[in-house]
């Protein structure tokens, strides 16, 4: 990895703090451990934008600082959950960067979102208020489908509407 310029640093440090507003105060509380948010947007453009180094430490800084605004201590399954959701989507940005057709590229990141979610949000993050709250894990999974599914798609709009139209100055790729 090369180093880091005062740019992409700057660019990551708003997109943490993207993360931490979007996911802790514009999100939806649902019952006391679900929460509807758009707040892994800014982790999944981080990966796309800057890498999966940025994106995993977008989403570790994000769920930290989050955690220390809410005052409990961070679940290392939901922790490690915020870092891949930071690591994957940089992973498939070939795949991602189809120029000239939206519906095919969402599409993509559905697919990509999706299969990112299945292992993060449905796994990970399931296994840690399961352990947490003393839930049982099958349940619990089943519970959150209907969530998963439609911020999967939801975050599929946003991230390539986002990931589109706008363009870091370093960038030449998108």
């Amino acid at each position: 990895m090369k180093r880091p310029t005062s740019r992409t640093l700057a660019y990551a440090g708003v997109l943490v703090a993207l993360n931490v507003v979007l996911s802790r105060f514009v999100s939806v509380p649902v019952g006391r451990i679900f929460r509807i948010s758009i707040g892994s947007v800014p982790v999944i453009l981080s990966s796309l934008w800057l890498g999966s180094f940025f994106g995993g430490v977008t989403g570790f800084l994000g769920d930290l600082i989050g955690c220390a605004i809410n005052g409990y201590a961070p679940n290392p399954f939901i922790i490690t959950s915020a870092i891949l959701t930071g690591v994957i989507p940089a992973l498939f940005r070939p795949f991602l960067s189809i120029r000239n057709h939206p519906v095919k590229r969402y599409l993509r990141f559905v697919l990509v979102l999706f299969g990112m979610m299945m292992l993060t949000s449905q796994g990970l993050t399931v296994m840690g208020l399961s352990v947490l709250y003393h839930l049982p894990f099958r349940a619990t999974w089943i519970s959150r489908i209907p969530q998963t599914i439609a911020l999967c798609l939801v975050n599929s709009f946003l991230c390539n509407m986002l990931y589109s139209r706008l363009r870091l100055p370093d960038e030449e790729h998108i």
